[in-house]
């Protein structure tokens, strides 16, 4: 007969997509806590409550699990640059600022997907071709931003590609150089944003038409 006592253990349901989404969320709160090698589709079945059976129709080693929370990050870098976009029409200036200090804050918040991301821990020549479409996909909203700027003669360079390769380079830079180098160290999220900021009108200083601009784009 089945136990049906309130004090039986439950063990929760998911659907197909469902059982990925939590899987990835328990893999990345272990990242955060205890880094790459904490990391196991075993650890991460335990803290997601699901059986060590359960994550193999999703992903059948740990080099899977870790693609799918760098495309998360990407996708949620993806986002927060959308709705930098979205969020300021018409105010190309704006939208990129306000790329630039979720990007420095997403990073900063999480040090160990960024780390992930962008820190060879993966080699590019063994990654899904999914996951280049994901990194493509977030960087092309600054694509769009510095092409509207360009377009309505706000924005000089030599082109769309130097422009994004420049600020995001700058971001990036001071996004690794707080988290790995130990030379900058934010007392917290304020003067992170503070610093954030800085380098986010630097940016926009250098690549703001002036009206004696011989760069400048034509009529």
């Amino acid at each position: 007969m089945a136990n049906d006592s309130k004090d039986s253990p439950q063990r929760p349901t998911y659907h197909h997509g469902d059982l990925h989404r939590t899987l990835v969320a328990a893999a990345e709160r272990l990242l955060e806590e205890e880094g790459v090698t904490g990391v196991s589709l075993r650890a991460t079945c335990k803290a997601a409550g699901v059986s060590h059976a359960a994550p193999y129709r999703h992903f059948r080693a740990k080099a899977q699990l870790m693609e799918a929370i760098a495309r998360a990050g990407f996708d949620q870098l993806g986002e927060m640059c959308r709705e930098a976009r979205l969020g300021h029409p018409d105010d190309p200036e704006r939208q990129l600022r306000d790329a630039g200090l979720a990007y420095v804050s997403w990073a900063t918040n999480n040090p160990e997907r960024t780390r992930l991301m962008f820190g060879g821990m993966m080699k590019a020549d063994d990654l899904d071709p999914e996951l280049h479409a994901h990194a493509e996909a977030a960087f092309g909203e600054i694509y769009r931003i510095i092409d509207a700027g360009r377009d309505a003669g706000l924005f000089g360079g030599k082109d769309t590609d130097s422009v994004v390769l420049s600020a995001w380079s700058t971001v990036h830079g001071l996004t690794m150089l707080i988290l790995g180098s130990g030379r900058i160290k934010p007392a917290g999220p304020a003067e992170t944003r503070a610093l954030a900021e800085l380098v986010c009108e630097t940016i926009l200083s250098g690549i703001r038409v002036r009206p004696d601009d011989p760069a400048a784009p034509s009529a």
